[in-house]
């Protein structure tokens, strides 16, 4: 490591927090001319000034940029000059792409564009819409020198910056791009600057949870929101009022959402300006909701309006899309739309506001003219470059390319599709210009524009939707050789093309290879999953469906499948705890819940086996399963330990009132009666006796109503058993009997017992069990016989 004690330095680590966090100070005095600059907005200046002079020679001469960066730092001392300039490329980069307003290029020096599109692109292409991708490039390097990294703190937090953005630019999520950053958030994590700056770490926290958001990582952005919350002080709960929406509607409850600051507000400045949210003018609808009472406005800073627009996104990619989940997510939204004074915040929220009505007849006209709104506001001049980049990293505002496609969209939704399709054509957006042509029902046009592309320059994504166009395999062949064997994309959609034909055997081998080359694609492991339980490979099924989970962890399906493969494999244990996490993704799927219970009376967790069964009763009204049932009894009636070294009688209680249930609907089965008499029998009160005896006896007597009994051996053998049982529970409830009581029991029990061994003894049978059990039963029947006999000696 190099020593830095006798660097010339301008910028501290007080410098360097300004700069993260895009402040104007006052109280910090003579800051250089480059951040200055920066916090202006000049991010030209900063590029065209200090270093233009070394730049434009090495870098228009065609060098290699990284290894000429490197040189350059290892050489000299220019460290706050090569920060500033990697600072200003990377803002410069945003404002063209995100931001606004778009300016033309004025930087005097420029990199090889083939370099840029090699190192940016990963294998798999970025965005067609991308300007300026070398700006983006050659801030990466310079935030990648660990000269720089341990001269400044922040130069890491940059890095994880210039990352996230990286992956928004690209067509595919990156695994690449995924593993580095979270390394990096892990050594962030750990800086200095982070303990001494309660702004800062609130920051970082927010910046975190959007980066998981994209990759749909729904738990690890949910702690760092957590941890924002805790150090911003911020309580969110939602509560009810009375209201109404609509003009004609009478009050009702209506949710909102409660919002406590125990400390006060982070500072942050007001934007003039900002975008405006557009009127409903509906009819019916209000504009907002009309509460009774007045309430509360408590006021906020960016930095928390920050976190109540993530914990929104949080929210959102929780739970699945529902008319109920909109309800309870938009109080966090209308928050932001209406109080916020942030522009970026501003922006974003109005964008999901256009995203949540777009569904909704009566907004979704609303959320087109609003978008095209938004598109339009980027390029006025009216809000300078550094309101509009004020907690940009934090608040999640999307490319313009996203804006003009979601308006697009919108668009095709009211079906001005000519109108959709000139933006999607803009915009490059093959598959989107496809499904136009086909709703315009032009479908040659489709194969014939991506063939116009291909001829003015070929790209692994069209020669993949020339593939799906014309359902060509040798297309996805050509894209992975354009590739040099490198693009995860062109496996996939080759997977995918014998995937849809149910061709599993010659699907699995691409899609294995897709996702070697990026473990990140939820589609792809989910395909592979369940081609690879066709083939019956459970290894591969159990694999697949494990990462597919580890990425997606809402799916109740890929749960459920993955626990078959377990079963497949003989891992129970595994099987049982992936049912459960199936559980929590659909608590209403009664299929999971027999699932579990089949696996659980596997592994001895009888109190589950009692609960999904009344689970299943809950959302069934009527199921029977006499295999379950009879495991469940036989456990009880043992006393044998359940999983956990516990004595099942325990569950006695709560096995009668199960069965209570089940006999309530299905009062015809004689084993489900036998058991539910046998366990009733264990708790040996003279009630329960008797109960446990009139249950014996339904069961004895529905057996013998089925007049086909005596023609199975099956049913013969289940009859005797059932006698023999019956036998048993009146000796035992006669003997602490008064004699009156007992001679009618056993009367009763000699009526039931004889019928059967005499029709069963008329017969001849093969089956020697049969013989035994008559033989058990008649033993009872002489005890019953000799009973009565004495009780008649004795009167």
């Amino acid at each position: 490591m190099m020593n830095l004690s006798n660097v010339r330095k301008s910028i501290n680590k007080e410098i360097e927090i300004l700069i993260l966090t895009n402040s104007n100070n006052n109280e910090v005095q003579d800051l250089p001319i480059c951040v200055q600059n920066i916090l202006n907005g000049d991010y030209e200046n900063v590029m065209n000034d200090q270093l233009f002079s070394i730049l434009i020679q090495e870098l228009n001469g065609g060098n290699d940029v990284s290894k000429f960066i490197h040189d350059n730092i290892e050489k000299t001392d220019l460290y706050d000059s090569w920060l500033c300039t990697g600072i200003a490329s990377l803002l410069y980069f945003i404002q063209q792409n995100w931001t606004g307003p778009e300016v033309k290029e004025n930087i005097k020096w420029h990199i090889n564009k083939e370099n840029v599109l090699k190192d940016l692109s990963l294998h798999d292409e970025y965005n067609a819409n991308v300007k300026m991708s070398h700006l983006l490039y050659f801030s990466k390097i310079i935030f990648s020198n660990e000269i720089l990294q341990n001269a400044y703190q922040s130069c890491i937090w940059w890095l994880f910056r210039t990352n996230f953005l990286h992956q928004l630019i690209l067509n595919e999520s990156s695994g690449i791009i995924f593993d580095e950053t979270e390394q990096l958030i892990q050594k962030i994590n750990n800086l200095q600057l982070l303990k001494e700056d309660l702004y800062c770490e609130t920051l970082l926290y927010i910046e975190v949870a959007q980066f998981y958001f994209y990759y749909r990582r729904i738990q690890s952005s949910e702690k760092y929101i957590e941890l924002a919350q805790e150090r911003a002080k911020l309580s969110l709960n939602l509560e009810g009022a009375l209201g109404k929406r609509t003009k004609y509607q009478e009050d009702k409850a209506q949710l909102f959402l409660r919002i406590t600051l125990e400390k006060e507000q982070f500072l942050s400045r007001d934007c003039k300006n900002l975008p405006k949210s557009l009127d409903l003018n509906d009819d019916i609808r209000l504009e907002h909701i009309e509460f009774s009472r007045n309430i509360e406005n408590t006021q906020l800073g960016a930095m928390e309006e920050a976190i109540i627009l993530a914990k929104y996104i949080q929210l959102q990619l929780s739970q699945p899309r529902d008319k109920l989940t909109d309800e309870e997510v938009t109080p966090y939204l209308t928050v932001v739309v209406n109080n916020t004074r942030n522009w970026s915040l501003k922006m974003v929220s109005l964008y999901y506001r256009c995203t949540l009505e777009s569904g909704d007849k009566r907004t979704v006209e609303r959320s087109m003219i609003q978008m095209e709104y938004l598109i339009h506001e980027l390029n006025k001049p009216n809000v300078s470059v550094a309101n509009r980049m004020d907690i940009f990293f934090a608040s999640g505002l999307k490319p313009v390319w996203t804006l003009e496609q979601m308006w697009a969209q919108l668009m095709l939704s009211l079906g001005l599709v000519k109108g959709a399709l000139d933006v999607f054509l803009k915009l490059k957006l093959w598959e989107e210009v496809i499904a136009c042509y086909n709703i315009l029902e032009l479908k040659h046009k489709a194969a014939e524009i991506i063939q116009q592309e291909i001829s003015k320059k070929p790209s692994v994504q069209l020669w993949c939707l020339l593939g799906d166009a014309t359902q060509n395999p040798n297309c996805y062949e050509t894209a992975w050789e354009l590739s040099n064997g490198k693009s995860s994309r062109a496996q996939r959609q080759w997977g995918f093309f014998y995937f849809a034909k149910q061709n599993y055997e010659k699907a699995i081998p691409h899609l294995k290879l897709s996702v070697e080359l990026n473990h990140i694609q939820e589609n792809v492991w989910i395909r592979l999953g369940f081609a690879a339980l066709q083939v019956e490979d459970w290894k591969l099924a159990a694999t697949a469906y494990k990462r597919y989970c580890a990425l997606e962890q809402t799916t109740f399906e890929a749960w459920n499948n993955l626990a078959k493969a377990y079963i497949k494999l003989g891992d129970k244990a595994k099987a049982w705890k992936s049912l459960q996490d199936a559980i929590k993704c659909n608590y209403d799927q009664w299929q999971i819940w027999d699932n579990l219970m089949v696996v659980s009376i596997d592994l001895g967790h009888f109190s589950e086996v009692i609960r999904c069964y009344h689970r299943i009763l809950d959302l069934k009204n009527h199921h029977l399963d006499v295999q379950i049932l009879d495991i469940l009894t036989n456990a009880i009636l043992n006393n044998i330990n359940d999983s956990d070294g516990n004595f099942t009688q325990k569950l006695l209680p709560k096995v009668l009132e199960l069965f209570g249930r089940i006999t309530s609907f299905i009062p015809n089965n004689s084993e489900v009666w036998r058991m539910y008499g046998q366990l009733t029998a264990l708790k040996k009160t003279d009630i329960d006796s008797e109960k446990a005896v009139q249950y014996l006896q339904q069961a004895h007597r529905i057996a013998l109503s089925d007049p086909k009994w005596l023609l199975h051996e099956g049913s013969v053998e289940k009859v005797l058993q059932l006698c023999y049982i019956l036998a048993e529970t009146y000796l035992q409830y006669a003997s602490n009997c008064e004699l009156k009581k007992k001679r009618t029991l056993l009367a009763s029990a000699k009526l039931s017992l004889q019928g059967v061994v005499k029709k069963v003894k008329d017969k001849e049978w093969n089956n020697e069990k049969i013989y035994v059990s008559v033989g058990k039963v008649e033993k009872h029947l002489n005890t019953v016989v000799a009973e009565l006999e004495q009780i008649k000696m004795t009167n």
